[in-house]
């Protein structure tokens, strides 16, 4: 999974932007907000619940307390998507007053499935990911100045290979001039021209 959401490190490393994400057309499935950890207060914390199904549907509207949300009117899947606004927020109006671990336990309990959201301060901090070195400090900058940026290290991991990227990759317009001259044939003037009425950098 972290091979497909390689950008969300250096995001957070640079800019502590944490990504969320939402599901549309399964209704519910979604990531809801709970009580942050206290050891964490400012990091967002989510829940994922998977309840389309419609008994499990059922099941979960008694759990957070809002049986006028069933029946015929959200009898199944297609009811619902028409719904969706109103019934995530009354979900995510219950699990706003809970931790994590109240969602997961009273959701185990009445059979809805559910799962904690491991946010990118979790992953980048992890013990696992310290031990495989999935993430790796990679210099930016010259000899001299410059900072380390956290990226994903190199996968799979083969015996005899260093699995530390060499570089972060070119600063941004670096190939400008190289793709809009070589590939796309403009002269130097048209280049100058461009940068000059400010349509590139």
């Amino acid at each position: 999974m972290l091979n497909l959401m390689e950008g969300i490190i250096p995001e957070y490393d640079r800019k502590g932007k944490v990504r969320r994400s939402s599901v549309t057309g399964i209704v519910p499935t979604n990531a809801y907000p709970c009580l942050p950890d206290p050891s964490s207060p400012s990091i967002p914390t989510y829940i994922v619940i998977g309840a389309n199904g419609d008994s499990i549907y059922n099941r979960l509207m008694q759990v957070v307390k809002r049986p006028d949300l069933t029946g015929p009117s959200y009898e199944q899947n297609h009811h619902r998507v028409s719904r969706q606004a109103e019934i995530e927020i009354a979900i995510a109006d219950w699990t706003r007053q809970h931790t994590v671990e109240e969602v997961i336990k009273v959701m185990n309990k009445v059979g809805v499935p559910v799962g904690r959201v491991v946010t990118v301060k979790e992953v980048v901090e992890g013990e696992q990911t310290k031990a495989r070195g999935a993430v790796q400090d990679v210099w930016v900058g010259g000899e001299e100045k410059g900072w380390k940026v956290k990226m994903q290290g190199t996968f799979p991991v083969l015996d005899g290979v260093n699995p530390q990227p060499k570089w972060a990759g070119p600063d941004l317009g670096f190939h400008t001039d190289e793709v809009l001259m070589k590939d796309l044939g403009l002269s130097l003037d048209a280049v100058s021209k461009l940068r000059t009425d400010g349509v590139i950098g």
